[in-house]
């Protein structure tokens, strides 16, 4: 499979920016990966700048395709308890992705400063998306009386706390210590939902 040099400077820069940063990575790094010289690469970029915003915005939407769940889905599946774990696993597959993980928390632990606000509209645009999913998957749990009547709002928080935690020690630890950390986290978490709150 043959990719265009657009699709290539972007594949190289992703790979730089995760291991560096911004700061970190020139655009002679880039050229220099992709094989051409530096200026050509302003014919499919206006400057770093641009690059580097096309690639995370190119990193949400990967985040999202992946974490994805269709209200198709969430209707037609089995438990609440499994598609609560389903989307946990989503997002812990993509934080694994050696490349896409590490550019992920580079972002949004590390942001850069003149990119903040966009980086941090991006995370919005995420949350969003993900909300979205978590009101579907709890309110069908909540009609079909697997959760007993509770509020979402309370359930949603507590389970991006779950997920915020459960992301920075994915970077401490080894995959199998991390795996076994997780489903410990998750378990009680259910157990919690299980019983219900205020």
């Amino acid at each position: 499979m043959s990719f265009s040099t657009s699709e290539l400077i972007k594949q190289h820069a992703l790979q730089l920016f995760a291991q560096k940063g911004y700061y970190g990575t020139s655009l002679n790094d880039v050229a220099s990966l992709v094989g051409i010289k530096k200026p050509s690469l302003y014919a499919h970029f206006k400057n770093k700048d641009d690059l580097y915003m096309t690639i995370l915005q190119e990193l949400m939407e990967t985040f999202m395709d992946r974490v994805a769940i269709d209200s198709l889905e969430i209707q037609s599946s089995s438990s609440t308890k499994l598609l609560l774990k389903r989307l946990l696993i989503n997002m812990i597959d993509f934080w694994k992705d050696e490349t896409l993980g590490l550019l992920y928390k580079r972002t949004l632990l590390f942001p850069e400063e003149k990119f903040r606000s966009s980086i941090h509209e991006h995370f919005l645009e995420t949350e969003t998306y993900t909300t979205d999913i978590l009101s579907k998957i709890f309110s069908k749990g909540l009609d079909k009386g697997e959760i007993p009547p509770q509020p979402l709002e309370p359930l949603i928080d507590a389970y991006y706390c779950l997920i915020d935690g459960l992301f920075v020690q994915r970077f401490f630890y080894s995959s199998s210590d991390f795996d076994k950390k997780a489903e410990h986290a998750f378990e009680h978490y259910w157990k919690a939902t299980e019983i219900g709150g205020k």
